[in-house]
């Protein structure tokens, strides 16, 4: 590079530097912060590259796999080179023509190696301070002699002539094509990309051209190897390329466990290997192999499909017959007590049961994980920001052992998208969410386990655990001490007793971008000298381990960061929904649980502050009466109406809420259990999609009756997706309407994928309206739009993506085709999208489909979770898998 005074900064790179004549003579390059200091790229190796272009020809790098410095002759003179080679041939000698120096500036140094690639040829051979004195009979001197002697020289040899400790030494090396360095092929495993190491990665942290780098690490790696590391070794094996890398990982069951070698070459603490395990779940997108010809004139990328086995040989579920989930700790804890009672012949101590121990055999460990591109309803802290994996643990209570139901909260699984693991004891299971509340932060986990074990009498793997006890009978006061069991922060069951505060409607917060947050809940508060915020999900009991409630954690964001706080839900909250969810199953129904609510959010006004209002504000006092005859200090008060609702148009903010079908409610419960009576209680009838009810509320001082239908609504969470050109859209989730106001007719933008087609056109806004003028207020309205858009299949001579070879004749391994008609036309499509103001901005955005395809996510109604990318025939998918 030539060092200039010229006060460039950025945006200047790849400038043309002139001279007075207006020629070009260098590339402006790159600056130094604080200074004036630019620096050129003079141009001789981007001349030669730009003639060979034009002629057609390839453009050969040659390189030893070796830095060079230049070193001035006094330092090179101290390291023992003779003075009289300095003098005779380099100074006396011939100048390189066209070169870095001229007979009125000549050299002031000699070259000199600086480092070499561990494990290349020039490794074993030249070692750090080797000075060359002369490159294939000449000397050399110059960088630009340097660069051209190498480049017409690859895949040959070429002679240096070094001095060492000033000893004369001549050496031979091949030179290396730079360009095969440079990885061409790469490997796409959900979400990940993985690609041999790259030679300026290999230079810049000296590392041997061995391994697998992470370019980003993904689902399967995210949680347990850094992106930017390089994998060595999977299950022991030697990991030396992508190939062998796409080979072990063809060779991995889905949702099966594995071990990883790697190490970070940037992290001092982290260049040595570490062993971390990662679990396969390749089911969230095409799994493919990318290769690119470096010498095609097209440079077009070619994706290839990769096999995978299907089942694996031995997982826990094979195991379940002989495993007993519980009383090992208490086996192992009876034969140390036997052991003492044997050494020291005193009275066996009765075995004192605590909340602890009746719960513990029910306790899971619950982990949910999902990659940053799926976030829709997360939370996220400091440490989950950084990584590429999103992951989450709580605690879960198996509630009905022999179906494998699992009851946790909305923070340990706060959407349906991800992957869940639960484990019980030494095993563990994956698991899917069964039902998700829509207004509490109640999950019912349905855990994936063979059928064979319930149908062959064996009643499952779970046969040994005992149906946890719930009361929902009592009534918690203030000041009472209630045990907490959950999983501590060391993952083993742990107990706490906390003091019950107060019991109130919470008050708890939105968040922008709209996330699900609880709501409508008097909710068990805790001391501050309970510490709970310490504490993870578990379950609130008594001292002989009846369920009261569970215990739920929410974040608040504060001026010191997010913090966690934990309430508690009644059990009387979520037991009917339990009990009605097993009465499906029991039926053999698909989940079928709905709950009726009146889609707004009260907050309490109390009864003293409302009888002090004006007489034109102040409620009847009939009615504030009657609300103080049943007991409470305050009445329910409107405080947000959810867009959409059935209330919409209908209450008002500031409304209170008196009496349903012309019963007093006070409280939320009350609400609740009305409307459940209605949907649910045995006068109702079966299969209803809403239910009607008449609403008494005082507005102002006038009572009001309004009936109103309510819908019944399901389990709360997207279960389709479409990822389109790298906008992950999904239908308007219930956060966004519950923020009211006018909501357009569109589909809401979750994310915006990097690199990806929607970031290059810097699409703004929360909601994608219009593409080309076509209206796309639903998923399957912009499949239809995009679909079309496609239009007819490939003509033949299009480009089409390979054949992964297969062993097995007839199995599909195909991929949809590049879209070339498509894709390679310079059209852009116009897209109309809106932010949650109300304002609407245009586009234009050019599609990718080789490398965005229109992707369809969606859950079945097992709860596993499917892939499916579109061709341009719109006839068949590619990539298809289930979890």
């Amino acid at each position: 590079y030539v060092l200039a005074g010229s006060g460039t900064r950025g945006g200047s790179s790849g400038s043309p530097v002139l001279n007075k004549l207006g020629r070009a003579i260098a590339i402006n390059a790159a600056a130094m912060d604080g200074t004036m200091h630019a620096f050129y790229l003079p141009l001789h190796r981007v001349k030669r590259a730009l003639e060979a272009v034009k002629a057609g020809a390839a453009i050969p790098r040659g390189t030893l796999c070796t830095q060079m410095a230049y070193t001035s002759f006094p330092e090179v003179l101290r390291l023992g080179v003779d003075q009289e080679f300095v003098s005779k041939n380099v100074l006396g000698g011939e100048i390189y023509a066209n070169g870095t120096f001229t007979e009125a500036t000549p050299p002031g140094g000699l070259l000199q190696v600086r480092r070499c690639i561990p494990g290349t040829p020039a490794a074993s051979a030249l070692e750090a301070g080797d000075v060359l004195l002369e490159l294939n009979g000449k000397s050399c001197v110059d960088f630009v002699q340097w660069d051209a002697v190498l480049d017409a020289s690859v895949g040959k040899e070429v002679a240096l002539v070094l001095s060492r400790g000033g000893q004369r030494r001549e050496v031979r090396l091949e030179v290396q094509d730079q360009h095969e360095l440079i990885p061409h092929t790469f490997f796409e495993l959900a979400f990940g990309v993985f690609h041999n190491v790259p030679y300026q990665t290999a230079v810049k942290h000296h590392v041997p051209l061995k391994g697998v780098y992470v370019a980003h690490s993904g689902f399967v790696f995210g949680e347990s190897v850094k992106s930017d590391a390089v994998i060595l070794e999977i299950n022991g094996s030697p990991c030396d390329d992508v190939a062998a890398f796409e080979k072990a990982m063809q060779s991995i069951p889905n949702k099966e466990y594995f071990t990883v070698g790697w190490m970070q070459p940037k992290n001092d603490t982290l260049r040595r290997m570490t062993t971390s395990q990662a679990k396969m779940l390749r089911h969230w997108c095409p799994t493919r192999s990318w290769s690119l010809d470096p010498y095609a004139s097209t440079r077009t990328w070619k994706p290839r499909c990769s096999n995978f086995v299907e089942k694996s040989e031995n997982t826990c579920e094979d195991d379940e017959e002989d495993t007993d989930m519980t009383g090992k700790d208490d086996a192992v804890e009876e034969a140390a007590a036997e052991a003492a009672g044997n050494a020291r012949p005193t009275k066996k101590a009765r075995k004192v049961e605590t909340a602890l121990s009746v719960i513990k055999p029910a306790l899971c460990n619950i982990t949910f994980r999902t990659v940053q591109q799926f976030d829709m309803e997360l939370v996220l802290d400091g440490e989950n920001m950084e990584n590429d994996i999103v992951c989450c643990k709580g605690t879960g209570i198996l509630v009905e052992p022999e179906k494998g139901l699992v009851l946790t909260d909305r923070s340990t699984v706060p959407q349906l998208l991800g992957d869940i693991e639960v484990s019980l004891g030494e095993q563990s299971w994956s698991a899917s969410v069964l039902f998700m509340h829509p207004v509490h932060s109640i999950v019912v986990l349905k855990i994936e386990t063979s059928s064979s074990a319930s149908t062959n009498g064996t009643g499952g793997p779970f046969a040994s655990v005992k149906t946890p006890c719930f009361d929902v009978d009592r009534t918690l006061e203030p000041g009472e001490e209630v045990d907490f069991v959950g999983i501590g922060p060391n993952d083993k069951p742990t107990s706490l007793k906390l003091e019950i505060s107060e019991i109130r409607i919470g008050n708890f917060q939105a968040r922008w971008p709209p996330r699900w947050h609880e709501s409508n809940l008097e909710a068990i508060m805790f001391s501050d000298k309970s510490n709970n915020r310490t504490i993870s999900s578990g379950v609130l009991c008594d001292s002989k381990g009846a369920i009261l409630g569970l215990h739920a954690v929410t974040t608040i964001e504060t001026e010191e960061g997010v913090v966690r706080v934990g309430y508690g839900i009644p059990s009387g909250m979520f037991v009917p929904c339990l009990e009605k969810l097993q009465e499906g199953i029991n039926k053999g129904l698909p989940c079928s649980l709905t709950i009726p609510s009146l889609e707004v959010m009260f907050k309490g006004s109390e009864i003293m502050k409302l009888r002090r209002l004006p007489a034109r504000l102040r409620p009847p006092a009939a009615w504030l009466s009657k609300l103080a005859a049943e007991g409470s200090r305050s009445a329910l008060r409107v405080s947000t109406i959810t867009a959409g609702g059935p209330c919409e148009n209908i209450l008002k903010d500031g409304d209170l809420l008196v009496a349903l079908n012309d019963k007093v409610v006070t409280t939320l419960r009350a609400v609740e259990a009305t409307l459940w009576e209605l949907a649910h209680g045995k006068a109702s009838e079966a299969e209803k999609a809403e239910i009607a009810v008449e609403l008494t509320v005082i507005r102002g001082n006038k009572e009001r009756k309004v009936p109103v239908t309510l819908p019944l609504l399901g389990s709360d969470g997207s279960t389709r997706l479409l990822c389109w050109n790298g906008l992950l859209l999904q239908e308007i989730p219930r956060s966004i309407r519950e923020f009211g106001g006018t909501i357009p007719k569109g589909l809401y933008i979750s994310q915006t994928m990097l690199g990806s087609p929607a970031e290059a056109s810097s699409l703004e806004g929360d909601f994608l309206l219009k593409v080309d003028g076509h209206p796309t207020p639903t998923l399957d309205a912009l499949l239809q739009a995009s679909l079309a858009a496609m239009g007819p299949p490939a003509k033949s001579g299009d480009a089409k993506l390979e054949q992964a070879p297969t062993e097995n004749p007839g199995e599909a391994t195909s991929v949809p085709t590049a879209f070339a008609a498509y894709g390679l036309r310079s059209a852009h499509i116009r897209v109309e999208t809106s932010d949650c103001r109300g304002r609407r901005f245009v586009r234009p955005l050019q599609p990718d489909p080789l490398f965005w395809p229109l992707t369809e996510l969606k859950q079945d109604s097992e709860g596993g979770w499917s892939c499916r990318e579109y061709d341009e025939a719109a006839t068949t998918a590619a990539g298809e898998g289930s979890s």
